[in-house]
């Protein structure tokens, strides 16, 4: 066989987790199309094997279906619901699983272009990303407890601005929200930032792909499913529940109903205090090395 398709339409996070698959089977095909609704996110991707496709035509449609339906990989590697069936398997593992590959422990990799790499549109050389817009409305995949602006204080007192990202404008004292126009242009914020501070989200992963600095909040979600500790810069951050790690407890496109306050209280995995984000920013600005221009 001469080419292979691999399949994963949404989300970010989700997609981005597919490049190591993409770049393992170029090297065992002549073509490999691959269709996602974030090609954005592989731009310039330097193997020239393989094609990113924003739809499907309508042979390609019926083939996918059909070995989707006879649960065959001959042609087409559908990775939809690959780790959401197999929730004690980290995501890259479900997804080496599903292609018949060996399980190793790499994270994608995302490639800019020299205009990327060089973005200006933030006029402090040294700033911060907050992310925490959830786009779900699971309480358990939010932060709960900080005072976000005694965070910005801390960080202006270091000579580092606040940025804040994602797709509807929100204030926090202290910190600028930029409005990114699509996907290359927040990787490009990220990549320039000294430290990233989110949720377990899409930009979380572009962070930790391009080996960001980062504190990254966990509620119900085991951070060893989504990520190698070994090759992380930076801290997981989640508070001791009798239930933890209960989001992989089920197997539902839905995700999992927090066992002590349902869906409307705030789950103790995901409520936090100042002093605890406060100490893991010390330690990390302890671990890492900056320019001399930062302090």
């Amino acid at each position: 066989m001469k080419c292979k398709y691999i399949i994963r339409k949404r989300q970010i996070g989700d997609v981005l987790w597919i490049e190591p698959i993409i770049n393992e089977m170029a090297k065992r095909y002549k073509k490999i199309y691959v269709y996602t609704k974030f090609n954005e996110l592989f731009e310039n991707y330097p193997l020239t094997n393989v094609i990113f496709k924003n739809k499907l035509n309508l042979l390609e449609k019926f083939g996918a279906f059909i070995e989707k339906y006879l649960g065959s990989n001959f042609l087409f590697i559908n990775m939809e619901m690959s780790y959401e069936k197999k929730p004690h398997l980290h995501i890259l593992h479900a997804y080496q699983e599903k292609a018949a590959l060996e399980k190793k422990n790499v994270y994608p990799k995302l490639y800019l272009s020299s205009e990327e790499q060089n973005e200006t549109s933030i006029h402090a050389k040294n700033y911060a990303i907050i992310h925490l817009e959830s786009l779900t409305d699971k309480n358990y995949r939010k932060v709960y407890g900080i005072q976000w602006d005694e965070i910005c204080s801390y960080f202006k007192s270091k000579d580092l601005a606040v940025v804040l990202v994602g797709k509807s404008p929100y204030n926090i004292n202290g910190a600028k929200f930029v409005q990114t126009n699509n996907l290359r242009e927040l990787i490009s914020l990220i990549n320039k930032c000294k430290i990233f501070i989110g949720i377990d989200s899409g930009p979380s992963h572009i962070a930790a792909a391009l080996k960001k600095p980062a504190l990254i909040f966990f509620g119900a979600v085991n951070p060893e499913f989504r990520h190698f500790k070994e090759q992380f810069t930076g801290y997981f951050l989640q508070q001791p529940c009798e239930y933890a790690g209960c989001y992989h407890d089920v197997i539902s496109k839905f995700g999992q109903t927090c066992k002590l306050v349902g869906d409307n209280g705030i789950p103790k995995c995901s409520l936090h205090s100042n002093d605890y984000l406060l100490k893991h920013i010390q330690k990390l600005l302890t671990d890492i090395s900056y320019d001399s221009e930062v302090y």
